[in-house]
């Protein structure tokens, strides 16, 4: 048995291995099937040439090597194909056709003697020689992977790929980097060229690299395909594979013709080392590719800028679930938080596939959590007591592996339930002590973002108020002019002042009566659709063409009467025509309304209220609403976005108004600054982009 060929057969099937996975990972990412043929590629040749090894007839290595050929022949045209597809470079579907076409005429000459035209003997066993043509297939290689890898180097930087990108590019230009050595396998087709061909240890190495970046960086959008079970047969026949070798040596130079002897010192070498391999490459998986380790600052810090600032539970549980399947890979995890009103545990946000869940007080996992106040882990390696039998089989209903109450002040206001790691990894006592530490600041930035949202709708209920002021003459007038008219109707009809009169003109005189009735009606149900549209919270970002003049005028309706009951003169200054701007047309309402409700509010005696907007030169739409009300402190101008912070006399306000105005003009892409002198007045700048 020739020796040389275990190494290239081990390489092949590695290749084959991770290719067939990449493939069936995303079936339709041309991605991943243009590196599934790339690897399929490779495979050919690697088992081809390990067939030709194999061979002592001379005439039959020589086919297997031609066979081979027409592997080697696609390995740099499925090279140059994956990397611009990789990185997204357009190139015409004419050209890439054009560069496949090359492949017809080369495996057409891998019959002839014009490619090989020969073989050769050297150490490592029968070797193909190059004919006269062969030199253009190896000028096809060298430009095609040249250009491929040169490809991958100029974009190792670029800004408008995200760092995960980048560092997916860094390693598979490294790979490929290393890859392109294999040229070596090439050019010792000349006799001149006596060199062992290596190929095969480079593209093990290439192999190896991209299996790293599809386990660290989720390489062609692979989460984590190669699950340790994987990872450890790869390394451990890679190894075995070298004691096979080592031992088949063994066995013909002690062996002496006697095969007994040879296969018992072989099997009695494997037998020592399997064990003791198997430790080492479990710890090197671990290490390595599974057990990322983490700095519980650094985590908690992260945590900390991202979530504890926020006042948004959709915000707070998203970041919360992203961190933690970045740190520890859960295949399912589950926040859980306390609806009071049904005094029941409720879904809130999840990841991964896991069923709604609703668990009264009295339910066995929140019942327990209650209790103990602590993180449950029913894995062996994670907890010193014994779990009862009932919890273990409750949370295997959701796949769980650990629940982790959120307490607060002694209250439990939610839960984490966590499944098992992708990489079937146990969670360590390192895991657990983090998971703890990271649901203290849950907690408190859950109860943070629910007493937010508490005031957010008290501070809704007083704008309602607000908007309440002015039912009374906006729809009041209507309802009076209506019930005016029918009264004296009615009277006339009862006092028979209606006797001399032709039923025509009773009847002409009716209509008239009806229709004015009808057009107050009409107005009144503007009025509602106006009203409800601003009571009526805006959960979800619709943006859409706004026109600026309309809203602000939709604003003037509902509000506008509550503001001229003090007086207070309203001007408008708006540009026309004014662009328009792409956003939310209910937060729009929302902001115009709480900074003029605001304004008016300023303005104890008689005042006036100026708004005006104009495109600016920079395409943006800029709105001023100023006042001239008494203005707002110099050293309280930080402080009014803060969170409950106001100026206004206690009981009149909740400090949230201008908390919830920044927050929705950042999330219609706009921008806030406010100017203001004690005793002069305060004016409010907003600007949002031109829609184009």
């Amino acid at each position: 048995m020739n020796l040389y060929a275990i190494p290239p057969l081990i390489t092949g099937i590695i290749l084959a291995v991770i290719g067939l996975f990449v493939f069936l990972n995303n079936k339709t990412s041309r991605v991943n099937s243009i590196f599934a043929l790339f690897c399929s590629s490779m495979v050919w040749w690697l088992f081809c040439y390990t067939l030709m090894y194999l061979n002592k007839d001379q005439t039959i290595a020589f086919s297997w090597a031609r066979i081979g050929f027409i592997g080697i022949i696609f390995i740099p045209l499925f090279a140059y194909h994956f990397i611009i597809t990789f990185l997204d470079i357009k190139v015409s579907r004419i050209f890439i056709l054009g560069l496949y076409s090359l492949s017809i005429p080369s495996i057409i000459l891998s019959r002839t003697n014009y490619i090989y035209s020969g073989m050769a003997t050297h150490f490592w066993g029968f070797y193909p020689t190059a004919g006269k043509y062969y030199i253009f297939f190896l000028l096809m290689f060298a430009i095609l992977f040249s250009y491929g890898v040169w490809f991958l180097f100029k974009n190792l930087n670029r800004v408008d790929f995200s760092g995960l990108k980048r560092h997916q590019i860094k390693y598979v230009f490294l790979a490929f980097a290393i890859g392109a050595f294999g040229i070596v396998d090439y050019l010792i087709k000349y006799p001149f060229i006596n060199v062992y061909p290596f190929g095969y240890i480079c593209a093990l190495l290439f192999i190896s690299l991209i299996a790293y970046a599809i386990v660290r960086h989720h390489l062609m959008d692979i989460e984590v395909i190669i699950k340790k079970t994987l990872v450890f047969t790869s390394l451990f026949t890679i190894v075995f594979g070298i004691f096979v070798s080592v031992a088949l040596l063994v066995q013909q130079l002690i062996g002496a013709g006697n095969n007994m002897i040879g296969f018992a010192i072989s099997s009695i070498l494997i037998i020592l080392i399997v064990r003791p391999l198997e430790d080492v490459l479990t710890n090197i998986t671990n290490k390595y590719l599974f057990q990322k380790k983490y700095d519980y600052k650094q985590i908690l810090k992260a945590f900390l800028d991202e979530v504890i600032t926020v006042l948004s539970l959709d915000t707070i549980a998203k970041s919360t679930l992203e961190l933690l399947d970045k740190a520890l890979h859960p295949e399912i995890a589950v926040i859980l938080l306390l609806n009071r009103f049904e005094d029941k545990y409720n879904s809130y946000q999840s990841l991964g596939q896991v069923p709604e869940i609703s668990w009264d007080n009295k339910a066995v996992i929140p019942s327990f959590l209650k209790t103990t106040k602590d993180l449950l882990s029913i894995e062996k390696s994670s907890t010193a007591t014994k779990v009862p039998d009932e919890l273990k089989e409750e949370m295997g209903k959701y796949a769980a592996k650990i629940a982790i109450p959120l307490m607060l002040h002694n209250d439990m206001i939610g839960i984490i339930l966590m499944g098992k790691k992708k990489s079937d990894e146990e969670y360590t006592q390192d895991d657990i002590d983090i998971l703890t530490d990271l649901a203290r600041t849950e907690s408190v930035a859950v109860g943070n973002a629910q007493l937010f949202a508490d005031t957010a709708q008290n501070e809704r209920r007083a704008a309602i108020g607000t908007l309440a002021a002015g039912i009374n003459h906006e729809v009041g007038n209507p309802l009076n002019i209506i019930n005016t008219k029918m009264q004296v109707y009615l009277m006339s009809l009862e006092r028979g002042l209606y006797k001399d009169k032709k039923p025509e003109e009773i009847i002409a005189e009716a209509g008239e009566i009806m229709k004015v009735c009808l057009q107050q009606t009409t107005r009144i149900s503007e009025i509602t659709k106006k009203l409800s549209s601003f009571a009526k919270p805006s959960k979800d970002f619709k943006p859409e063409l706004t026109d600026i003049e309309e809203q602000i005028d939709d604003t003037l309706a509902v509000v506008g009467h509550d503001i001229e009951l003090e007086r207070i003169e309203i001007k408008k200054n708006i540009q026309k025509p004014l662009s328009k701007i792409l956003s939310d047309k209910r937060q729009v309402q929302q902001i115009l309304f709480n900074i003029i409700r605001n304004a008016g509010q300023a303005i104890k005696e008689k005042g006036v209220i100026e708004i005006s907007a104009v495109d600016s030169s920079d395409g943006n739409v800029k709105i001023e609403i100023s006042d001239t009300g008494h203005g707002i402190p110099e050293d309280k101008m930080d402080k009014i976005y803060e969170p409950f912070f106001t100026t206004k006399e206690p009981g009149k306000g909740t400090g949230l108004g201008l908390s919830i105005v920044r927050q929705l003009v950042w999330r219609n892409k706009g921008d806030i600054k406010v100017r203001s002198k004690v005793g002069e007045g305060t004016t409010f700048t907003i600007t949002f982009p031109q829609a184009k």
